[in-house]
Formats: C-alpha cells, structure tokens, sequence
C-alpha cells in the first residue's frame, strides 16, 4: 500500500526556557536545556516515546535542525529577527573542507608508503564510479551538513544491479531516523541498526511509522502504529524478511567532533546555539525600542489636543501662552547593549573557530603572503582539518564496504578482478582515503616558486608536484609535456641552422617531422 512519508514538520509553539530536571535522569542523559516542551512532545508522539536516552538525543537533533532552518522564536518567525549565525558558520567549515571537487580519493598501505601506480589506478577508478554514481558532490555536502547539524551521520550502501549499469548506491541517513543497538550495551558491536520514518497517519493509513531493520544476518522492514522501540513489545504489520548475504550491517556511523567520554558525536552548533539565541533577542529589543521612537508620541501641556491634528505640514495657532507641546524622543542609552551584542557576535565567531574576515567582514586589501593567510585563517583550518580526519575515516570505511558488497554482486568486474590479481591482500593491507579538496586560497605563483626550486634541489618528482596542485591524469600529463620539450628542442635546431648555417647537434634529424632521435649506426665489423 501506498504510504505517505512527508508532511510532517516539528515546527511551532514552544518555549526556550526548559523545564525542569528530573530525579530519573543522570549527569549524561540530563534534560536539554533548549529544547521545547513542543519538539520533546513530538519526539514522543512521533519518533520514540519508551526510551529516555533516545528522547534526549532526538529532542537535540530536532532542536539543531530547528536553529539550522532559522526557527530561532517560540513563533511568529516569519516577522522576528533571526541572524542565523549557526547555519552560517557550520556552511563556511563545510565549503572551506569542499572546495569545489569535494574529494578524491589515494591508496595508502598500512605497512609501507610506497604504492604500485597500477593499483593506485585501478582503486581509485573504482571508488570514483560508484561515488559518482552516487552524485558524490551533492552527497559530500549532505554528508557534512547532517554531521555538522546533529553530531553525528549515518551513511549506508545499497547494490543497484541495472541492466546496463552496475553499481554501489551511497546514501545519508537522517539523524533524527536511526537508531543503534549495540549488544549488551557494548559501543564497539553493533547488533541491530533502525531507521525510524515517521508517517502521517490517517484514517486510511493508519501507521505511524515505517521501519527497516539492518542485522548482519537479516534485513526487515514493517510498519507500526504505536511508536514503541523495545523490540519485544512491537507489534509488526505488513512484516517482510529478506537474508542479509554480506555477512554485515552495510551502515557506517560518523562522528562530526569526536568525544571520548560518549558514543555520540558533537554538534557544530552546541556551543553557538544558546549565543546566538540571546543576540537575536537583544537584537529584537533594541529594534522594538527604536520602532516605539520612530512614530513619536507628542506631548500637550496647559492645552486641549482635541482640535488639533499632527502632520507634515500642520500649523497650530492660538495656544494659551502656558502651553508646552514637544515629542518624546529616544533618551535611552543605548551604548551597553550594543556593546554587548559586539561581545556576543565576538564569541560566537571564537567558539566556532570562524574568523569575521571569512563572513565577508571587509579587510584592508595588501600583498598579504599565503604564510600570513594561513596564521590568519588558523582556525577554520583547525575545524576543517577536524573534520577531515572524522569524516575521512567514515568514507574509508565506506570504501571497504563497496569493495566487500562488489565481490559478492559483481565478481566479475574487470578492474576488481585486476586489483585482485595486483593485489591478493588489498583489502586488509590498504585502504582507499578521500582527500579533501579544501577551498583555501592559495598564491599559485609561490607554489610554482617552491616547485621549481624543489626540482632544482632534487627534493620532489614532477608526479609528487602535480598531485599537491591538483592535476589530473598526470601519466597522460606527463608524456604531453616530454612530447611539447622535445619537439620544441627539434623547433629550435631547425632554427639554428636556418639562421647560421650550422648543423643540428648529432642525433636530431631535423627533417623528421615526428621528433624522433636517430640512433647511431653500429659499425658490424668491429675490427674495422
């Protein structure tokens, strides 16, 4: 039957100021002091409703998702201010990782640096077809974006075996969706994993939410009408079972900001949120108090305003000589409060390690080195590296999870089949890592300054340079510019004996139009 998953928003009524703690509750799983009693009351109306842990976390990530959206009012958002300074700073972080390609992708062994090209060609073509199957730059960003909002994302591989194309599908899973359960509580083995939808029930649809099951033996799926989590109690409709013939939960978790005293990741927004609330209420007052000055209010003394009508261009006459009338005017200093909203915008920018210059903020325009950009946009640099390294992790795990779902679907694939013979051991001695393409600005003329005085010195090889710049298809890179050398040598020898008359240096056939180098004629009697 057909099911309608969207419609449903969380998005209202509520209030900011909490609610009260709880004796059930312990120092990890305390109440949320930002979240609304409206978004905890949908959690458990719509997503969980018999798990306190699940609800805390969930009422978080709708609560981030609700700032990131630029809900930031009990109501009326349309017509409040909001400076949405938590969507802001987590897109900078993200692009500034981007750039413009997203990622590509490097073999690395655990044992050695060194890495046959052949293989390292095969691995990366591979990787390369099925991301971009998979829109690998939309999906990068939706990747960041769901891990930089929530704490934490959750990717999975499906196998789409088409009749002419082949491929592993990789998708984001909403957050506020899946669900973990590890065995007896042991972080480190993942015994079932649960994506959640929540439905619009109806008279005619009668389900409240549609769940799919991944264990390493079976994949589920069902639909339920209460909202109930503990497995033993759920009542199950429409229950299909399908064998799980990979062995494992194809499902990988990453962590945006890695926190060693929890499971669960950390939201770019945790620390900026309650800040960024507060400057948007100071923000709002000070607008209100301005809106109270900008239709004064005129004040009459020892008169009747009775007759009197105020407007451009209004005359009045005839007033007792005691009277005084005059307009009441913005007498209220407001130099604190601006003072303390420049304090809270300077830390949030501090917190979130988002230097102003990188908001547009504009600077004083100098020949300024990359050296001195680089100590300038320290921080964001810091962050983007953060992430490199957690979602760099995730995406290499990924990567080894097409290559197991690949043997079992498409053993046949030529380039498997030749990174198999290359490679016996590939997959548990090397591993296939993205790298980040960063959007920082550099000064190419001083990478190709250190470029040629590191071929000068003999530091770096041609190949090494050109994958640091970016190039691609550098083999094919790489003959070009032998073949453009030495056709230009074989231009300039023509050249020299056009003009003086001297003959080409030996071996140069200068009526060779193909660039060819003679070979010297062996003599085949020696004694001669």
């Amino acid at each position: 039957m057909g099911i309608n998953t969207g419609g449903m928003d969380p998005t209202g009524m509520g209030s900011y100021t909490g609610y009260p703690g709880s004796k059930y509750w312990n120092v990890d799983s305390r109440p949320l002091s930002e979240a609304t009693s409206v978004l905890r009351s949908f959690v458990i109306t719509n997503i969980v409703q018999d798990s306190q842990w699940e609800i805390d976390r969930m009422t978080r990530y709708y609560l981030f998702w609700k700032f990131y959206d630029g809900l930031h009012w009990k109501d009326f958002n349309d017509g409040m201010i909001s400076f949405n300074y938590v969507r802001a700073f987590i897109d900078k972080v993200n692009m500034f990782l981007l750039g413009n390609e997203a990622f590509s992708f490097q073999v690395k062994s655990y044992y050695s640096d060194q890495i046959d090209d052949e293989i390292e060609k095969i691995a990366e073509e591979l990787m390369m077809y099925h991301w971009g199957k998979s829109d690998k730059s939309q999906l990068a960003y939706e990747i960041l974006q769901m891990g930089s909002i929530t704490g934490d994302c959750w990717i999975g591989a499906s196998w789409q075996g088409g009749e002419y194309e082949k491929y592993v599908k990789v998708k984001v899973f909403d957050s506020r969706q899946c669900f973990p359960i590890f065995k007896n509580g042991d972080f480190n083995t993942l015994e079932r994993f649960l994506v959640r939808q929540p439905l619009d029930s109806t008279k005619e649809q009668p389900y409240k939410l549609y769940v799919i099951q991944y264990t390493d033996k079976s994949i589920e799926t069902w639909y339920q009408k209460d909202v109930t989590i503990n497995d033993s109690s759920v009542a199950k409709y429409e229950h299909k079972k399908y064998p799980n013939k990979y062995g494992f939960i194809p499902v990988v978790h990453i962590k945006n900001r890695p926190n060693a005293a929890k499971f669960y990741g950390t939201s770019d927004a945790s620390d900026i949120l309650k800040l960024n609330k507060v400057y948007n209420e100071m923000n709002q007052q000070i607008k209100a108090v301005i809106d109270y000055h900008v239709t004064p209010t005129t004040v009459i003394t020892g008169a009747s305003a009775k007759s009197l009508k105020k407007g451009l261009g209004q005359i009045w006459s005839g007033l007792p000589a005691e009277a005084n009338v005059f307009n009441l005017g913005l007498d209220v200093d407001l130099s604190a409060a601006l003072e303390f909203i420049k304090d809270l915008k300077t830390a949030m920018h501090e917190l979130s390690d988002v230097p102003e210059n990188a908001l547009g903020k504009i600077q004083a325009i100098s020949n300024t080195s990359a050296a001195a950009l680089q100590i300038t946009y320290h921080p964001l640099l810091q962050q983007a590296n953060i992430k490199a390294m957690t979602y760099g992790e995730g995406i290499t795990e990924m990567n080894s999870m097409i290559l197991r779902i690949l043997e079992i679907e498409d053993p046949k694939n030529e380039r498997l089949k030749k990174l198999r013979k290359l490679a016996p051991r590939f997959r548990s001695e090397m591993r296939i890592v993205p790298v980040f393409a960063y959007g920082f600005p550099k000064d190419r003329m001083d990478e190709l300054n250190r470029a040629e005085i590191e071929l000068r010195l003999k530091l770096g090889s041609r190949k090494e340079i050109m994958e640091r710049m970016g190039k691609q298809n550098i083999d094919a890179l790489m003959e070009q510019i032998d073949d453009d050398t030495l056709h230009q040598a074989l231009l300039q020898a023509k050249l020299q004996e056009a003009l003086s008359g001297v003959p080409p240096e030996p071996g140069i056939n200068p009526d060779d139009d193909s660039g060819a180098i003679e070979e010297p004629e062996l003599n085949p009697n020696p004694a001669e």
